[in-house]
């Protein structure tokens, strides 16, 4: 079956084309956009993966420390997003800033990891999804991932709950 993914019509404007559907549930639509597609990436996809990661772990944040919508979530020096980050990666609360402005505001803004630290990704499993040794942080991409999909599974239902970001509609097309 074919979908029209993401549709999002604001109050008052209507779409009559496709007739009544059954719901898709945000657990589902979780699964279908964000889940399951992560699953599937494997090898050199990891920097397709680590762009999507980044935004999505600034929705889990905002989640999971309840910031609004409507204010940027503070990543000044140790602060609890900062905090949470290092914790959620496994590396030193010291190392989370340079982090995250290396990886999220290098991905995000230019497409790539800014050179502003010394980095390895790797497909190896180390039990965690980082790490910093001897000057380099090593991001176990995979571990990395799954560790996302597990908090994207455990909060579907509030991530995008607020004003501002609700997930759009699915239409199943016959």
């Amino acid at each position: 079956m074919d979908f029209k993914t993401g549709e999002y019509l604001q109050l008052g404007a209507t779409n009559q084309s496709y007739g009544y559907q059954p719901p898709v549930s945000d657990k589902e639509k979780t699964t279908i956009w964000f889940a399951e597609p992560l699953k599937r990436l494997k090898g050199d996809e990891a920097f397709i993966f680590l762009m999507v990661c980044f935004p999505l772990l600034e929705t889990i944040i905002r989640q999971e420390l309840d910031i609004s919508d409507e204010i940027d979530v503070p990543f000044s020096d140790n602060s609890k997003p900062l905090q949470w980050f290092a914790e959620f990666m496994t590396i030193p609360a010291v190392n989370a800033r340079e982090v995250w402005d290396a990886f999220r505001n290098g991905l995000l803004h230019r497409a790539m990891i800014k050179n502003t630290l010394s980095y390895e990704l790797t497909g190896k499993s180390e039990g965690r999804p980082a790490k910093v040794a001897n000057g380099i942080v090593t991001i176990y991409v995979w571990e990395l991932r799954d560790k996302v999909v597990t908090k994207l599974e455990q909060h579907h239902k509030r991530l995008w709950r607020s004003g501002s970001n609700y997930l759009p509609k699915i239409f199943a097309i016959a």
